[in-house]
């Protein structure tokens, strides 16, 4: 069995998604802290270590060299730091940049004493009596114009860095599909109701997406049914005007004749007046199908539907055609189950409609019909079919309409309302059945009729 992959990870909720998203962000800036501490530590180790002994000693050369200025500024001391040449008994005999002016005297506790106001290294020469320091004090400078500094700026580096990619990371889950539920949904707004917005997100987001692309197809279906609906409306409309135009214009023609001419012969008054009933039986007709049609839309629990023995009611009706069949020379096939079909339908109804079937079929065929009924499956399955001119393919998807006929020219004389089909099929779908015509047939038309078996399954299927 196939797997939809869609169906393997399912989407999390904003709720979750917002959740995580936080957490993440939360363990993002603690790691961006931790690193900054180390940064931090590495920096201040690297540029505040303890200086070595050979620096020193270059150093206390340079100054005896060249002085404590030169020696200062050559070996690229920080501009808090300072030197001074302290003799044995702990004098300062020179220095730069010190806060004791030459001759100040430490003593030997003071020279000993240690402080957290500064670094200390101290270079003894292996040849002479005189001590070189170099003092990095701890103050205030040192600790936040440049470690601070150093920190804070490593710190927003790496944080920008990271909320970079973190608002890119968010904006693929929330943002992106945001813009692009609002893209199709002005899209939709201007009409386009086939706009298909496709994007995989959160729940949420998913559910908003299907329930959007829903409505815009409902819309358009809705649309399109509407504009389907006027149209039929307005060619309902010319047809029932130019169904009722001609046998009214006879009617009146004829009417006018037989008042006008006062000498006719009583053959020719006899005609006229057989063609004036002719046309008022067709206009009748016309109207009563019409009343019929708009009464089952109207009205749609008109039939009533009991459970009935399909097979033995088909026998009944079609026994009364015949002698119809027979006049009119025609060539009929009747294949009916003799198994019962329980089968739920309004008898009166559903009479009318096969009827209209049938009379489709006499009056299209060239002579031949066959009427069928069998049990398939769980349905009862009548099948009607001629050997007459057949139905175009182009009139296969509208033959239930109303006013639908082959003939373009709409004359009377060689065919019906147009309403026939269109009853047929309401009833038999207010019955509970389906209608379709088998476009796979050639030799004329074969309508295939299908209600549900309600009986006992004691009919065998076929």
């Amino acid at each position: 069995m196939k797997t939809n992959p869609i169906l393997l990870k399912k989407p999390i909720s904003i709720t979750k998604q917002f959740f995580i998203n936080y957490a993440l962000l939360f363990i993002i800036l603690l790691g961006v802290g931790t690193f900054t501490l180390v940064a931090n530590f590495v920096y201040v180790e690297t540029v505040y270590e303890d200086l070595d002994q050979e620096f020193l000693k270059g150093t206390y050369e340079d100054a005896k060299n060249l002085g404590m200025e030169a020696a200062f500024k050559k070996n690229e001391m920080p501009d808090y730091a300072y030197l001074e040449i302290v003799s044995p008994d702990y004098k300062v005999v020179d220095q730069f940049n010190s806060p004791h002016k030459i001759g100040f005297n430490y003593g030997l506790n003071e020279f000993l004493k240690n402080t957290d106001t500064y670094d200390t290294d101290l270079y003894i020469p292996e040849q002479g009596e005189e001590y070189l320091l170099l003092y990095f004090p701890a103050d205030d400078y040192f600790q936040l114009d440049d470690v601070f500094f150093f920190t804070i700026f490593f710190f927003m580096v790496c944080l920008i860095v990271i909320l970079y990619w973190y608002v890119k990371r968010t904006s693929v889950q929330l943002i992106q599909p945001i813009q692009k539920l609002l893209k199709g949904i002005d899209s939709i707004s201007t009409g386009n109701y086939g706009e298909k917005i496709e994007f995989e997100a959160n729940q949420e987001l998913n559910q908003l997406k299907h329930n959007i692309n829903q409505m815009a197809q409902t819309i358009g279906t809705e649309i399109a049914l509407k504009e389907r609906s006027e149209n039929l409306r307005k060619q309902l409309i010319l047809d029932i005007s130019h169904d009722l135009k001609t046998p009214l214009t006879n009617i009146q023609g004829y009417a006018e004749t037989l008042t006008r001419l006062t000498n006719l012969s009583r053959a020719d008054q006899k005609k006229y007046t057989d063609i004036i009933v002719s046309n008022s039986k067709r206009a009748n007709r016309l109207i009563h199908d019409l009343f019929d049609l708009s009464h089952m839309d109207i009205d749609r629990d008109s039939v009533s539907l009991k459970e009935y023995d399909m097979a033995e009611w088909l026998r009944t009706m079609l026994s009364s055609y015949v002698e119809e069949f027979e006049e009119k020379g025609m060539e009929y096939h009747l294949d009916i189950t003799e198994d019962t079909l329980k089968v739920k339908f309004d008898p009166s109804k559903l009479e009318r409609a096969i009827t209209n079937i049938i009379h489709n079929g006499m009056a299209y065929s060239d002579g031949y019909l066959f009427i069928s009924l069998k049990q398939k499956q769980n349905q009862a399955v009548m099948i009607i079919e001629d050997r007459g001119i057949g139905i175009p393919a182009d009139f296969h998807d509208k033959i239930f309409e109303p006013f639908v006929r082959m003939d373009v020219s709409r004359n009377g004389e060689t065919g019906g309302t147009g309403l026939g089909l269109a009853i047929a099929k309401k009833i038999i779908e207010q019955s509970g059945g389906t209608i379709e015509l088998d476009g796979t047939y050639d030799d004329g038309c074969r309508f295939v009729v299908r209600f549900a078996n309600h009986g006992d399954g004691s009919a065998t299927a076929s």
